[in-house]
């Protein structure tokens, strides 16, 4: 039988998706936020410090920024229509032909991040 003992393990660690990787904002925010944190003391102490303040700002960008993947999957699609349509009444121009190949691109890569999140 289960205990119901409450162990305190200490902080989690730090981790970070390998999916992140794939998304052209995930690098310069890191570079932005870790020179951005001014903290005082040794450098393990600093290390310490630093991973902390940018694991909640991670957690942040994640929610805000990266986003839930299935809810952007349905924005894409959404905008991919729009964009098609007008095409179809050949009312896109070339800057909405080049927004729709991005989209499309993004939402070709959008499987892999959700296969991503999920392991």
């Amino acid at each position: 039988m289960f205990n119901d003992v409450c162990v305190d393990w200490g902080s989690k660690p730090f981790r970070s998706l390998d999916v992140w990787d794939s998304d052209n904002r995930y690098k310069e925010f890191l570079r932005i936020k870790w020179s951005s944190y001014e903290v005082q003391g040794g450098g393990m102490f600093i290390f310490k410090e630093k991973l902390k303040k940018l694991k909640a700002n991670l957690k942040v960008w994640n929610k805000e920024v990266f986003g839930n993947v299935n809810r952007v999957d349905e924005g894409l699609h959404k905008r991919i229509f729009e964009l098609d349509a007008r095409d179809d009444e050949n009312e896109l121009d070339e800057s909405g032909r080049e927004e729709r190949r991005l989209l499309l691109a993004d939402f070709n890569r959008n499987p892999f991040k959700q296969e991503a999140v999920l392991h």
